[in-house]
Order: C-alpha cells, then structure tokens, then sequence
C-alpha cells in the first residue's frame, strides 16, 4: 500500500507479485472489472466471528462473550482487562463491548456465530442496538454486520479526519477501522498531532490500527515487533496493527501467527494482514483479517464469494472506484469489510472519497 506523501516512503509502493495457487477455492487472482489492475501492499482490517456466550450470561450480537469489563471488540471476541480491546477471534473470556455496545455479567455457554446463531442467554447490545435472545441449540436475530477499513494516511490536521469522525458518528452501526501511519510505520518518536487525533478516533467509536510494513517477511520478526513495541509506547490508545505487504507464500503462516500474537500480548487486539489478494487457507487464522483485494477498480462479485464461508476473515480496498450502493452492499455479503475510494495512483490513500458518509450507508443498510 502507498504511503501519505508528506512523509518519508522508505519501501517501494504497488509491489505486483504472482498470485500462488491455494487450497479450497481461497486463493485465485480477482480480475477487476475496470482497468489498473495488479496487487500491492495495502491496508485492511475485520474481525472474525465471535466468541462464546454465557450460558444465562450475555452475548454480543455477532460474537462477544459475557462477562464483566473489557473494552472495545471488533465484530465480538473476548474482552480484555480494562484499557485494552478484546480478541475478535477469542472463544472464551470476560467482558468485552461490541462497537460501542455493552456486554453484561455471564459464564461459558454455547457459540455465537456473525449472524447471532447458537447456543447462550439472552443478547447483550451490539453496534448500539439490542440483540436478539438466543435459545438453547437456537439462532439468535440480527443481520450480517459490516464495517469498512480505511487507509488513514493523511495528517490528523487533514479535513479527512473529521469527515471520518463525522461519518461514523450518523453510522454507529458500521465498523470502522482506520488505519494510522504517521511516517510508514510509527516513527521515531511520539507525534502529539496523532495522539490528540488517535484520541478523538477511539471517542467516535472508530479503532485505529497502526502500520507496520513486513516486505513478505524480509523485514524480519525483530524489525516487525520493534515496530509493534513502538506503536504500543507511543500511542497507548491504539487498538491493533495493520501487517502490510503481507505472503502469501506456504510455509510463512507462522510468521504472521508470531508477530500477530505479539501485537496481541500488547494490548493491541485487532490485527489486520494485507496481502492485496487472494491467499490460501492455510492463512486463516494467521491474523483477524486479510484484505483479499487491492487494486484498480472493483473486483467481480462473483470472485468475492468464495469468501463468504469465512466472511469476517476478509475485507477488500479497491482505488479509482466509482460508488455503487447495490454493489457494495452485494460484495458486504462475502467480505466483512469493504473501502472504495475514487482516488488513484501514485497515492489512493491520501485522501478519503467524498461518497465515504454514503459508504457506511450503504454498510448500515439491511
């Protein structure tokens, strides 16, 4: 993914690479269906389907445990001690809020699917609104929630910033994502501007996520968890890290599941991986979530449903876009996570679109 062009970009930008073949249907290019076509590194982020409910206890819609305390989760997950955001992919744990939602006192009981299906006690609130009760061996109410991951590489004095606020604040039920970058990764040192604009982020109910370039794994585990360790210090109000340039190659699974597991033990609960394509199985569960697509215009619905099973694991961020309600709220059906812009190269991300308030929109729409 291209860097803000107010910083220093110290790797080279829209790396093409050969699409590997991969196992069940998970990983075959994504053709376009405008021009400019080609992946590269990129920013995402999702979370995955939820974690365990309390039996009697409370469960967020779209996963959550029951439980006391806990702070921010993506999409469920369990809370964490007070002060950090809960694991969206955690089966068990106390605690936890789902976007802004609330999670009441409960215990071990049966699993909460994305769409609110399986065993528990009654729905504790999601996104702000209230689930449904889950019976025993039931399914719970509620449709599929969808979010956006944005690319957030402009300064926090940039009008991006509280056009992003703004929009999430008349959407509370989307997820947001925003991915901050301050100097393609969290710099040398502390940036007061980005403190005070993380800050504001996290108050609008948006989780900020900070980028870390892995180069495939060149850059090594070391170099990737110093960075991790920089953006934990620097700015204690973040809430995940974003694993740019992400393989796809076999073998590099535990790479990921290493620095991922790092940024976790941090604090810093959401992980987002980009490989700007389609990947193999074999990657689910490395990170949160995969941006399956970057590229040039957006990509055919019908290569998007092969995600479907494992929906909340992906998300796409396709450039030069044009905005289509109907066909954002189709694609929401495979992938959790969908970010349109209408800007293009050198940098698509230095800038948030202008339809972006009609993006989440077309998100919050059932």
């Amino acid at each position: 993914m291209t860097q803000s062009p107010f910083r220093a970009l110290p790797f080279a930008l829209f790396t093409s690479f050969t699409l590997l073949a991969a196992p069940s249907g998970c990983s075959s290019s994504d053709d376009p269906t405008s021009t400019s076509a080609g992946a590269s590194s990129g920013g995402n982020a999702g979370s995955s389907s939820g974690g365990k409910s309390g039996g009697g206890g409370t469960a967020a819609a779209n996963g959550g445990s029951g439980g006391s305390g806990g702070n921010i989760v993506i999409n469920g997950g369990n809370g964490g001690v007070t002060g950090h955001a809960g694991n969206p992919n955690a089966s068990s744990g106390s605690g936890g809020m789902a976007m802004g939602g609330t999670s009441n006192a409960g215990g071990m009981g049966g699993t909460v699917s994305n769409a609110g299906s399986g065993g528990g006690g009654a729905g504790g609130l999601a996104n702000g609104g209230s689930a449904g009760t889950v019976a025993s061996g039931g399914s719970g109410g509620g449709a599929l929630v969808s979010g956006t991951i944005v690319p957030l590489y402009t300064d926090p004095s940039d009008s991006s910033w509280g056009a992003i606020i703004k929009a999430k604040q008349a959407h509370t039920s989307v997820n947001v994502v925003a991915i901050v970058n301050p100097n393609s990764g969290p710099g040398d040192s502390v940036d007061s501007s980005y403190t005070s604009g993380i800050a504001k982020l996290v108050t609008a109910g948006i989780v900020p996520i900070g980028y870390v370039s892995t180069d495939y794994t060149k850059r090594g585990i070391p170099y990737v968890e110093t960075n991790i360790d920089s953006w934990h210090t620097f700015y204690p109000k973040l809430q995940g890290i974003f694993f740019d340039e992400q393989s796809i190659t076999p073998g590099d699974e535990g790479f990921y599941s290493t620095v991922s597991a790092y940024a976790k033990g941090k604090g810093l609960s959401f992980t987002v991986g980009n490989p700007g394509t389609g990947v193999p199985d074999s990657f689910l569960g490395s990170v949160d979530v995969m941006l399956a697509y970057e590229s040039g215009g957006v990509p055919k619905l019908s290569s998007l449903t092969k995600y479907a099973a494992h929906r909340t694991a992906f998300g796409i961020i396709p450039y030069a876009a044009a905005f289509d309600a109907a066909y954002v709220k189709s694609a929401a059906q495979s992938v959790a996570y969908v970010y349109l812009t209408n800007d293009d190269l050198p940098n698509p991300w230095d800038s948030l679109p202008s339809y972006f308030d009609s993006l989440l929109g077309a998100l919050a729409a059932p």
